[in-house]
This record gives C-alpha cells, structure tokens and sequence, in this order.
C-alpha cells in the first residue's frame, strides 16, 4: 500500500478546477485509491467521485452548500447539484465523520451527505470540526 500525504494547491479558494486536476494528475487517485478528505477536502472527493472511480471516500464534516461564504462559493463546488447517485456508482466503500457541535458546518448538511451517499456515519457529539490539537 501506498500512502500520500501532499499539501493541495489553492489552499485558501480550493478551487475545483485547481484540486480536481490535481488529484488526477498529480496524486494519481484510481480505482485503487482511498481519499481522505477533510472540510473543503470532502467536497473535493465528492466532486472527484462523481466522474472517477475509487476504491473509497473517507470524508470528515462534509457538507452541500456555500454556506452563504464568498470564498466557499468560490470554489466551485457548490454551483450545481450533488450527483449522489453516479458518486455510490463509482465508489466501492464510503466513511462519513461529523459532529453534531461543528462550529462551521449545520449538521443537517453533514446528514444529507450520509443519506445521499448511503456512507456509514459516524456521528460525534464533542469534535468540532476535527481541527483540535493535542494539548
């Protein structure tokens, strides 16, 4: 097994026609690839899953809206609809982290992507946004 750990371009916009090319191109992610994405990572796996097979997503507080934030309308990610049903088509397993006291992100947008997804949640009520640092 092979694991990369980059830093990803454009990481304040993270724009999908930046990250997406990116993971094609650079990271080389395929049907034999896991990604891990975080935040805006998540959307950027989601996105990438809707036209790429992969062996698996593991997304931590994803979410479906711009959240009424310029830069995350930015991004790209939010201008159309989620394809939900291409993204299970194209993935062979998906692993969804939220936490219902995440400061940025409401949890019923955490929920549709579970459902859209059919991912296998894992629901915390204490993790914020999964940033906290080990004292």
């Amino acid at each position: 097994m092979t694991c990369l750990l980059r830093n990803m371009p454009d990481p304040v916009t993270t724009r999908e026609s930046i990250w997406l090319p990116f993971m094609q191109e650079e990271l080389e992610c395929d049907e034999e690839t896991v990604i891990i994405g975080h935040s805006s990572g998540a959307a950027a796996a989601m996105r990438y899953a809707e036209t790429h097979k992969v062996f698996g997503l593991i997304l931590l507080g994803a979410y479906t809206s711009d959240l009424g934030d310029e830069n995350e309308r930015e991004s790209g990610y939010f201008s159309r609809h989620w394809e939900w049903e291409q993204m299970r088509r194209n993935v062979g397993h998906i692993v969804q982290f939220g936490s219902k006291d995440d400061p940025f992100l409401p949890w019923e947008e955490q929920q549709v992507v579970a459902e859209g997804l059919g991912a296998e949640l894992h629901k915390y009520i204490e993790r914020g946004h999964f940033q906290n640092t080990i004292p």
